[in-house]
C-alpha cells in the first residue's frame, strides 16, 4: 500500500518543514525520552535537518535520487548536536560516521512510516531516503 509520508510532504512545500517537521519531532519526544532519556534533543534536531535537506532538494527539483547528498546535508548540520549528545552522555567514545550516518537514516525511516496529513491523504508519492534505497 503507498501513501505519502510525513517526509514527502514536508518536501512539498518548504514552509511545512517548520510546522509539520517540528509538530512531528514535538509529539513524538515525550515517547522518546521516555524509551531513551536525553535522546530527545538530538532527534529533534535530526528531524529539522532532515526536513531541511529535504525541502532543498525539493525547491532545486532534485526531491529524488540526491540521496547521498542530502545525507551529507544532513551529517554536517547535525554535528553540533552530535557533539552535544556525546558530551551530555558521556560517551567514552565519539559516535563514528557511520553511526552519525545511522541515525540520520533512521529518523528519515521514521518520518516515512508515518503519513502525512489527511489533506494530502491518497497522493501516491515514492518514499525518501538519504541514502538511496533501504
Amino acid at each position: 500500500m503507498s501513501f505519502k509520508s510525513i517526509l514527502s510532504d514536508i518536501g512539498n512545500g518548504v514552509k511545512k518543514v517548520f510546522t509539520v517537521g517540528d509538530a512531528v519531532a514535538k509529539d513524538a519526544e515525550p515517547f522518546v525520552d521516555l524509551a531513551f532519556p536525553g535522546v530527545a534533543p538530538l532527534f529533534n534536531a535530526v528531524v529539522q535537518q532532515v526536513g531541511l535537506a529535504e525541502a532543498s532538494a525539493a525547491a532545486a527539483g532534485a526531491e529524488n535520487g540526491t540521496g547521498v547528498q542530502k545525507l551529507a546535508l544532513v551529517v554536517q548540520s547535525i554535528e553540533g548536536s552530535i557533539m552535544s549528545y556525546e558530551t551530555t552522555n558521556k560517551l567514552a567514545t565519539p559516535l563514528s560516521q557511520q553511526q552519525v550516518e545511522a541515525v540520520a537514516n533512521a529518523v528519515v525511516a521514521f518520518l516515512n512510516a508515518l503519513p502525512a496529513s489527511t489533506a494530502a491523504a491518497g497522493v501516491a508519492s515514492p518514499e525518501h531516503t538519504l541514502v538511496g534505497a533501504v
